[in-house]
């Protein structure tokens, strides 16, 4: 990715920040007693890609609710955590200091203060949402077992078949396969599917349920290195079970899996209390 398009990609996830209308403004909105002028709500729409002003607006607002939340508790973020901030985002750009990466911004036209002012509000917003919702959320042991033992009680299938529109070719197939042929070389040379053919009949992992209803109860219904012939209104399959495994139980992914969950769903029931409870006056 070139330079340009870092810096632009990186200053599009910061919010913008409040600008100084080189125009005739006004006031579009008063959240918590901070307002919000109609500039603010332009700029953050063109630089965030939205069509809708009042989308922009209502994404505005929800910044500057999280931002006034914050400052009623007294959080700060310091000079030092903003230079170290600063000093990350300059080295994933490419640049070799900050004064290098002003000089980039400058070049793609972009303030180093707007930014730099975005991302102090940004980490003022993650430190919120780190003391008000992440640090609340427990992954127990036992949640984790819990989703451990449904895995085990879910078994995957290596499937393969053969599909084939008459029963004679069906049974041309069988009879190679009774005589020691390998599963993949008749599949190739008999099945008349040309996406799993190809592919010597396979059609991958799969657990139950995740077939048409004919195959799965036939997938199911043998053992692993076994096949059977099934008959469907489509022609005729003989599937094969090549192998049996049960998924592995990974504590850790699981733990990580399950904390962005239950993350993902407090910070929206955080953000939506917070919306009914700001004073919040929209003029535009």
């Amino acid at each position: 990715m070139s330079r340009k398009l870092v810096i632009l990609a990186i200053f599009s996830l910061l919010f913008s920040a409040p600008a100084v209308a080189k125009i005739v403004d006004y006031i579009a909105a008063i959240v918590n007693g901070q307002p919000i002028l109609y500039s603010e709500v332009v700029k953050f729409a063109k630089e965030n890609g939205i069509e809708d002003l009042e989308e922009a607006r209502d994404k505005v607002i929800e910044r500057k609710i999280l931002l006034t939340q914050a400052q009623s508790k007294g959080l700060k973020v310091t000079d030092k955590e903003l230079n170290a901030a600063l000093e990350d985002l300059a080295k994933r750009s490419g640049a070799k200091s900050i004064e290098d990466f002003k000089k980039m911004l400058q070049s793609q036209g972009i303030s180093f203060e707007d930014l730099k002012e975005n991302l102090r509000e940004q980490l003022l917003i993650a430190k919120l949402i780190a003391k008000d919702v992440k640090s609340k959320i427990k992954v127990s042991d036992v949640e984790i077992k819990k989703i451990c033992s449904s895995l085990k009680s879910h078994p995957v299938r290596t499937v393969y078949y053969i599909y084939t529109r008459t029963e004679d070719k069906a049974q041309k197939a069988l009879e190679l396969l009774k005589q020691g042929v390998p599963f993949e070389k008749v599949a190739k040379e008999l099945s008349e599917d040309p996406v799993t053919a190809q592919n010597g009949g396979y059609v991958g992992e799969v657990t139950k349920g995740s077939l048409i209803k004919p195959l799965d109860i036939a997938v199911w219904s043998i053992s692993p290195g076994t096949y059977k012939l099934v008959q469907t209104k489509n022609g005729y399959y003989i599937v094969f079970v090549k192998s049996e495994k049960l998924p592995s139980c990974n504590e850790e992914e699981i733990k990580k899996r399950l904390f962005v969950q239950k993350f993902q769903k407090a910070l929206k029931e955080y953000v939506d209390k917070l919306k009914r409870t700001a004073s919040v006056k929209v003029y535009m």
